[in-house]
């Protein structure tokens, strides 16, 4: 086995399984525990993993840490770019949306083709890719700079989403919980995400697989505030107890202009 496809499979048997030790993977993969250290800190240098004492943890498994937008970047990139073309082709001309902060709404910004849209954003990184396209109107929220994830927060960008109604937001999740609602690693930026929600008439949430069936540090929402899911995949029984709740779930496969049971009513 090449060393890139070992450290592949490396890597999502340490993302399946949240925390392993060497001599775990060691067993597992049948290689040596040099040989397993140095890929454990060659997956550790490119932000892949962290590293622990006698082993790795997934990042999916930091309960209360920020991680760094380059590291997001790097996970789950078909299942996002996925997300976003579904997202994208949500938006029409002439909407008014709120992208939240995040590697997939990054990927939704990059697909956004409607005519005249207007798009708040409170990421710098959203903001750039944005920037040079004719079809929409940008504008970026003040506030002060999470250096490693390019997002504002503060009560600068609470106060303006607080002040502006418009058609859709398409909320990223930290955690995706059925029980619990939608959660967020750090308390910072949960009342930007809050007025976020207030503000839209329509709440989108756009999570892979991956954030399913987790919760990490504070509770954002639970699911009545969303309408509509977006994911690359999901257990025929979650999908049909979100739908039960009103709330509509796209897939990649999937109708696309399938609708749940009952719709939400539109926000006032």
């Amino acid at each position: 086995m090449f060393r890139i496809e070992r450290q592949e499979k490396i890597l999502s048997y340490i993302n399946e399984k949240q925390k392993v030790s060497t001599r775990e993977l060691s067993e597992i993969f049948q290689m040596s525990a040099v040989t397993i250290r140095s890929d454990v800190n060659d997956l550790a240098r490119r932000g892949l993993i962290v590293k622990s004492h006698g082993g790795a943890l997934s990042l999916q498994s930091l309960m209360s840490h920020e991680i760094p937008a380059v590291r997001k970047s790097q996970q789950n990139v078909e299942s996002k770019q996925e997300i976003a073309a579904l997202a994208a082709e949500m938006i029409r001309d002439d909407d008014v949306i709120i992208l939240d902060a995040g590697s997939t709404t990054l990927e939704v910004a990059k697909r956004i083709h409607s005519n005249h849209v207007t798009v708040i954003t409170n990421d710098l990184k959203v903001g750039m890719a944005l920037a040079d396209n004719e079809n929409v109107t940008l504008l970026v929220t003040g506030g002060q700079l999470i250096p490693s994830v390019y997002t504002l927060a503060g009560a600068d960008a609470v106060h303006y989403f607080s002040r502006i109604k418009v058609n859709r937001l398409f909320l990223g999740c930290d955690a995706f919980d059925f029980t619990w609602g939608i959660s967020n690693r750090t308390m910072e930026e949960i009342a930007i995400k809050q007025a976020m929600i207030k503000a839209a008439r329509e709440v989108i949430a756009v999570a892979d697989h991956s954030k399913f069936d987790r919760h990490v540090f504070v509770q954002l929402c639970d699911l009545s505030s969303i309408h509509v899911l977006i994911t690359d995949r999901i257990e025929p029984e979650k999908r049909e107890m979100l739908e039960q709740r009103g709330i509509r779930v796209v897939t990649p496969d999937a109708p696309r202009h399938a609708k749940a049971k009952e719709r939400p009513k539109e926000r006032s």
